[in-house]
């Protein structure tokens, strides 16, 4: 019996509900995994195969209900020491879950098995950040021989970006961030292109703004602590834009986030809990399950009552041990502040105390005392007046 789409804590149903159902009645099928109404199925996806013999396969996880509701992609594992998504699914994908379920869940607990299985970031077989190989939207030139052509991992993903496409829906992508860090969301900045006609600019910016409306849904519903993303400049330099959850909102226009769910390869319990319990209250966002939210408890969940972005700061102006003076959650003002700066002998060097030239809070403390000038101390969040919705730099599709 498909579940009851009401009674999501009283909120317009233009506004819960995600926009992306199925269109028709064929069986949705992922790699060898095959849907079934009331069924967890289980399969596996080739990604890359080995010139020795053998494959890298991700498994498959398809939970379905009401094969009529939406589509939710559930993606992990794509940094290899980082752990906690895995969990996070084990705990959501339940039975119970698909008893009371309208829709779909399709879940890929591991994008990256290379770097799971070494404990590396990146895969053996692709030198880079694999959190960096998503479309971007540009056009495809001749092939050059002085230039490496895609990397088998990165045709690979591109697969998976089309099987996104075909089932539409909504997605998240689970990641850690580093030792001690609250757990949060990363909200990317939407883009869109201001080219062509006058039509096709407003139309272009209106799509923009409907996605970037319902990413903003998204992250009040999973309850977390929310961080927006770089400076467009940082942004694209850093090719934030290919990151997963950026491809999938700038290109498909399906909303997605990205959780951040602190310490990796050693998660803390009560942020798998807490993840577990956002994401259910995601699909009941999206009308797949019933009922209100749970109460997101057990992790700290700072809320400034101001829009942050993320930023490494402060940075030391020369070599020194450093003594935080703030802890991962804690709130920070201008002026505040933020660290002891000392030499190896324990006396006070350089500016002796630095402080904040921010408001916003604290997202975690960077690993170790001992810094070089330029280093960063913490990870920020701090007050963000820039727009969520911009339009691309006018050579982006040129370069």
């Amino acid at each position: 019996m498909a579940p009851q789409r009401s009674g999501a804590g009283g909120r317009d149903e233009g506004e819960r509900r995600a926009p992306h159902h199925r269109k028709d009645n064929m069986p949705l099928r992922i790699g060898t995994a095959r849907a079934a109404p009331g069924r967890i199925k289980y399969g596996a996806y080739d990604l890359v195969a080995h010139p020795v013999g053998g494959a890298d396969t991700m498994p498959v996880i398809l939970a379905q209900g009401d094969p009529a509701g939406p589509v939710f992609w559930v993606l992990a594992g794509i940094h290899g020491p980082e752990h906690a998504g895995l969990q996070v699914i084990h705990r959501t994908i339940t039975r119970d879950l698909v008893r009371r379920l309208y829709g779909t869940v399709i879940a890929l607990p591991a994008l990256n098995p290379a770097g799971l299985r070494t404990m590396k970031r990146q895969a053996y077989y692709h030198n880079g950040d694999p959190n960096r190989l998503w479309p971007d939207g540009k056009p495809h030139s001749a092939p050059s021989p002085d230039d490496d052509p895609p990397s088998s991992l990165e045709q690979a993903y591109g697969r998976v970006f089309e099987d996104i496409r075909q089932t539409g829906g909504y997605a998240v992508d689970l990641h850690n961030a580093w030792i001690g860090s609250v757990s949060f969301v990363f909200r990317d900045r939407v883009f869109y292109r201001n080219d062509g006609s006058p039509q096709e600019r407003q139309a272009a910016r209106a799509a923009a703004l409907k996605v970037d409306s319902q990413v903003a849904a998204m992250c009040a519903a999973y309850g977390h602590a929310i961080v927006q993303e770089m400076p467009v400049k940082n942004y694209l330099s850093h090719k934030l834009h290919r990151s997963t959850t950026a491809a999938i909102t700038n290109l498909l226009r399906l909303p997605a986030v990205t959780m951040e769910l602190g310490t990796g390869e050693v998660p803390n319990p009560a942020i798998v809990r807490a993840a577990a319990a956002g994401l259910r209250n995601i699909m009941r966002w999206a009308g797949m399950l019933p009922g209100d939210p749970e109460p997101i408890t057990g992790i700290p969940r700072p809320m400034p009552g101001f829009p942050c972005r993320r930023m490494s700061a402060p940075r030391v102006s020369a070599p020194c041990v450093i003594h935080h003076l703030c802890e991962a959650g804690d709130s920070i003002h201008a002026g505040q502040p933020l660290a002891e700066v000392r030499d190896m002998w324990g006396r006070p060097i350089a500016e002796k105390v630095i402080k904040s030239e921010h408001d916003g809070w604290v997202i975690g403390r960077n690993s170790g005392v001992l810094y070089y000038p330029g280093q960063p101390i913490y990870g920020l969040a701090v007050r963000d007046e820039l727009k969520t919705v911009q339009p691309y730099p006018k050579d982006f599709f040129k370069s």
